[in-house]
């Protein structure tokens, strides 16, 4: 009982520092940049002081009452309509009103503290009053014709989210292209790795043929090999091969001058990349699981006049559903979260999403709601791939580990 309590407390523990910050970017990616810049994510499902500066009406509006000149209006709707026409301007989506009740305010924007909502205090001459509901009133003995004057405010702000993130993540067209890029590249680093180990893991697990354990001893032994250490000689190697393609391409007079130049980085390259750096792992849990199938089973197929390719097609490949689902899940995740083997063998234009995630780092440091909706964009993919897959995900690995051949 007590093993078990101990368990689950650690299982507990797992789950929480996954969700906890998949939560904290998920909430930051729905909120505005005051609220993400001023407040944590963990409170953004309550309600927060936030300070915000209200520019008034001015003379223009002021009407005349009695003996007394004066202005109202309301900080809120006035501050919203403000940002909703600035907005529509720059072609950009509605920003997220502001709404809540005055908590204090001042006679500028350094100063919302002053007194409390409903009080007075004097502003040019006259008596400015703001309700907690946002209505103010500026009072003149004489008439006034100067402008509106801004004044800083605390405002006691309910919880707000909105999709204004995501929807600007997607009118940006480098969030966008930069998620079919990285389909482009993944999807095929997937899938390749996936049929070639599953040929070989075939081969090892069923097939005679000299060196075959020293062979499987060298995929293993690849597994231990930084990934790092390819990097310049893998980069070497495709300049030389887009070197030749180009002086071939001038030699054939298909092209001339800058025409015939092949880039040495390119979509290609990096399947080819992930696909070596993928092998070792996969023909090595493959192996494990089609080793382990009933010999019995091949054996009455072959007795039945089915070659090696009908056996593999028609019996192997169905039965190892669960470890080909359990290595394309992990292919899928490290292609699609990659970074670095992007970022060194990569196209340099066509840059896929981690990419593009780092790059905005720089140009929208100072809006951490819209850095959060584009990666929790590059998140939601595989997410998905994994919650579509997790039933074969633990057999395949459960039994890639217990059976042998």
């Amino acid at each position: 009982m007590l093993r078990r309590s101990v368990m689950t407390g650690v299982l507990m523990i797992i789950v929480m520092i996954w969700v906890v910050p998949f939560a904290g970017l998920l909430l930051t990616s729905l909120r505005s940049t005051k609220h993400a810049n001023e407040t944590g994510f963990w409170r953004a499902i309550v309600s927060n002081e936030i300070g915000y500066s209200f520019k008034t009406k001015g003379g223009a509006e002021a009407v005349q009452l009695g003996d007394q000149w004066v202005i109202t209006g309301n900080v809120f709707e006035e501050r919203n309509a403000f940002d909703a026409g600035l907005a529509a301007k720059n072609g950009e989506p509605a920003i997220m009103p502001i709404r809540g009740k005055i908590l204090r305010f001042g006679s500028g924007a350094a100063k919302p503290d002053a007194v409390a909502a409903g009080d007075t205090v004097e502003i040019r001459g006259g008596a400015f009053s703001l309700a907690q509901n946002g209505d103010y009133t500026w009072a003149f003995d004489q008439e006034y014709k100067k402008g509106g004057k801004t004044i800083g405010a605390k405002v006691l702000h309910p919880p707000t989210f909105g999709w204004r993130n995501y929807v600007r993540a997607f009118q940006d067209n480098r969030i966008p292209n930069a998620l079919i890029n990285s389909f482009i590249v993944t999807i095929p680093a997937t899938v390749i790795p996936l049929m070639i180990a599953a040929f070989a893991a075939y081969a090892f697990s069923w097939l005679t043929f000299p060196g075959r354990d020293i062979l499987l001893a060298g995929v293993i032994a690849l597994l231990v090999v930084p990934l790092q250490l390819a990097f310049i000689p893998v980069l070497s190697m495709y300049a030389g091969i887009a070197s030749w393609a180009s002086e071939l391409q001038a030699w054939l007079g298909w092209c001339s001058g800058t025409d015939c130049e092949v880039p040495a980085k390119t979509f290609s390259g990096l399947w080819l990349a992930h696909t070596a750096f993928g092998l070792p792992l996969a023909i090595y849990l493959l192996r494990n699981y089609i080793a382990g199938l009933p010999r019995e089973l091949l054996e009455s197929a072959r007795l039945d006049g089915a070659n090696h390719l009908q056996i593999f097609a028609r019996l192997v490949l169905p039965l190892s559903m669960p470890a080909l689902a359990s290595y394309g899940i992990f292919q899928f995740l490290w292609v699609w979260n990659d970074l670095l083997v992007a970022l060194i063998l990569g196209p340099t234009s066509d840059l896929v999403l981690p990419i593009e995630i780092q790059k905005q780092i720089g140009t929208y440091k100072s809006e951490l709601e819209r850095l959060n909706a584009s990666a929790f964009i590059s998140m939601i993919v595989p997410l998905i791939v994994f919650l579509s897959m997790q039933r074969y995900f633990v057999r395949g690995l459960l039994a890639g580990s217990v059976k042998g051949g």
